[in-house]
């Protein structure tokens, strides 16, 4: 029996525990299709059931073009370090980043995806917007807001891309954190490879 559970909204027409604990409890696969960087996540499955096989389905990392001016680092704390003194930041490191980027110079511009009335901590300001994100849009606003520098997580994919697109377009450098590194012995890319993996498994 396949059991889904999710932090979001339960998906119609799934079988969906009430707990992450519950789902581990009835699970002989679990299937890992987490955010890039939430290991947090991923350890507290691991505790709840250390003999249970895992795989994961995930999307590959980006990868530099000669044309992109990338420095890439390990955490978040490094990422702060490599952004050139002064320099204005747009910043889509996630909300756990804030409080690091306080320590940068210059002005931090923090992507929100969600609207909220929280307050920006010193030096940053909250920049509100929802995707899907296009290359021309991410182009407009970094003109706008003078951007000298992306700070990014490197998590793959089509749609967080447009932001790197338009840092390349402009010329402008992109500080990224690597993704953690996959403790996976099995993994896939796309849902029917997995899917062809478990039925001959």
């Amino acid at each position: 029996m396949s059991v889904y559970w999710s932090r979001d909204a339960d998906v119609p027409g799934l079988p969906t525990a009430p707990s992450l604990r519950v789902a581990l409890e009835v699970a002989d696969l679990v299937v890992d299709a987490t955010h890039p960087f939430d290991d947090g996540l991923r350890a507290i499955a691991f505790t709840l059931a250390p003999e249970c096989a895992r795989v994961r389905l995930g999307r590959s990392a980006w990868v530099a073009t000669p044309q992109d001016r990338w420095v890439e680092v390990n955490t978040l704390a490094e990422a702060v370090a490599a952004i050139p003194s002064g320099a204005r930041v747009f910043a889509a490191s996630g909300r756990d980043s804030e409080d690091l980027l306080t320590h940068h110079d210059g002005p931090v511009f923090l992507r929100q995806l969600h609207r909220h009335d929280g307050t920006p901590p010193p030096g940053c300001t909250y920049v509100f917007g929802e995707g899907p994100f296009e290359m021309a849009n991410e182009m407009a606003l970094f003109q706008s807001l003078k951007i000298e520098v992306l700070l990014a997580r490197n998590m793959g994919g089509v749609r967080g891309f447009p932001k790197l697109a338009a840092a390349r377009a402009l010329g402008l450098i992109s500080v990224l954190i690597k993704p953690p590194v996959p403790e996976f012995e099995t993994q896939f890319e796309h849902v029917e490879a997995l899917l062809a993996w478990i039925r001959t498994s």
